[in-house]
């Protein structure tokens, strides 16, 4: 594989991630299964885009645990707050609760974006990407 061809794989490695866990909206988990079968796909084929595969789908998998944490959090402690208010009140509203973990859900596909697009920019220009943090399962 030349050059251009392994930057080429290495950026649609780090864009894959967040294009499926943004746009395609495959579940918590979509954005892995893209970025590994991609990964899958190529990794053989060149160094460079083992490399980088394997640094997009670890990010990718802390981004969507992470989001599975969110999401976990969100529910348990919506479900307290019903219970607490609605034995007091009678009114076992989760809405106002719920929303409050949104914007850290918010979060996370925002700063999947941003480093995803750096990450792709780098690995364009020929340079490797290490996210900032992200855990190293796949080694």
């Amino acid at each position: 594989m030349n050059e251009r061809d392994e930057r080429t794989w290495a950026t649609l490695l780090h864009i894959a991630g967040v294009f499926a866990y943004i746009f395609l909206n495959w579940g918590w988990a979509g954005n892995i299964v893209l970025v590994l079968v991609l990964w899958l796909i190529k990794r053989n084929d060149s160094a460079f885009v083992d490399t980088e595969g394997k640094e997009a789908l670890n990010f990718q998998i802390t981004i969507s645990l992470c989001s599975a944490a969110v999401m976990i959090i969100g529910g348990i402690t919506s479900g307290i707050w019903a219970l607490g208010t609605g034995i007091f009140t009678g009114n076992f509203n989760t809405m106002h609760v719920g929303f409050s973990w949104l914007w850290i859900y918010s979060l996370l596909k925002l700063f999947n974006l941003i480093f995803s697009i750096l990450a792709a920019v780098a690995v364009n220009k020929g340079e490797h990407y290490r996210y900032p943090f992200c855990l190293r399962l796949v080694r």
